[in-house]
C-alpha cells in the first residue's frame, strides 16, 4: 500500500513537474509582494498595525487567547473552504485564472505579516514569524501548492478535452476528488497545530517583544 502511494506521488510529480514548478514559484512572488509592500505603507497605516500587533501580543502574554479548540475548529472550517473552493474552480475552465490568483494571495498574506514583523520588530519579529506563522504554513502551504497544482492541471484537461471528445474524464476526476480528500488531512492537522502549537511557541517570544 505504502509503496504504491510512493509510486503514484512519484509519477504525479513527474506528470506535473511544471506545474508544481510554476506554482510554487507564483507562490514565491507573491512572498515577494507582500514584503515589499510593507514598506510602501503610509505610517499611519503601520502605526495602526503596530498597536494591533502589541495589543495581540498583550493578550499572549496575559493567555487570554481564544480557546485552542475554538481556534482549531474555526481554522479548519476556514482552511477547508479554500480547499472546497479550490476544488470547485478546478473543475471549470474559467476556474484557472481565479487558482493563480488565489496562489498569489496566499503567498502575499505570508509575505506581508513576515515582512511587517520583520520591520517593525527585526530579528526579534522574525523569531516570532517562525514560531508563529511557520509551523501551521509548514503542512499548509504544501498542501494549498498540490491543490493549486491539481486544480490548474485538471483545468487544462478540460480545455484539451473539448479537442479531443473521446477523452474519458471519470478516472481523472476520481484521482483528483482523492487528492483533495488526502489534502483535507493535511488540512486538519495543520489547524491543530495553529490550535494548540504556535500559541504554546507564542507565549515563549511575547514577552521579549
Amino acid at each position: 500500500m505504502v509503496r504504491s502511494l510512493k509510486i503514484a506521488a512519484e509519477r504525479y510529480i513527474q506528470e506535473n513537474s511544471k506545474l508544481i514548478i510554476y506554482t510554487i514559484v507564483l507562490f514565491i512572488v507573491g512572498v515577494i509582494f507582500g514584503s515589499i509592500v510593507v514598506s510602501a505603507l503610509a505610517d499611519g497605516q503601520k502605526t495602526d498595525l503596530f498597536n494591533y500587533l502589541k495589543g495581540f501580543f498583550g493578550l499572549v502574554n496575559d493567555n487570554q487567547l481564544p480557546d485552542s479548540a475554538y481556534v482549531t475548529w474555526h481554522k479548519i472550517i476556514t482552511n477547508l473552504k479554500m480547499l472546497g473552493l479550490i476544488w470547485v474552480l478546478g473543475l471549470s475552465i474559467i476556474g484557472l485564472p481565479l487558482i493563480v490568483v488565489l496562489m498569489f494571495l496566499k503567498g502575499f498574506t505570508i509575505g506581508f505579516t513576515v515582512g511587517f514583523l520583520v520591520d517593525k520588530f527585526a530579528g526579534k519579529g522574525l523569531l516570532f514569524a517562525i514560531m508563529a506563522v511557520l509551523p501551521q504554513n509548514l503542512i499548509l502551504v504544501p498542501a494549498l501548492v498540490l491543490a493549486g497544482v491539481a486544480g490548474i492541471a485538471f483545468s487544462l484537461m478540460l480545455v484539451r478535452s473539448r479537442f479531443a471528445p473521446e477523452m474519458s474524464l471519470y478516472q481523472k476526476f476520481l484521482k483528483y476528488t482523492i487528492l483533495f480528500l488526502i489534502l483535507v488531512g493535511c488540512m486538519i492537522v495543520a489547524s491543530f497545530v495553529e490550535g494548540y502549537v504556535s500559541p504554546i511557541l507564542m507565549k515563549v517570544v511575547t514577552p521579549h517583544l
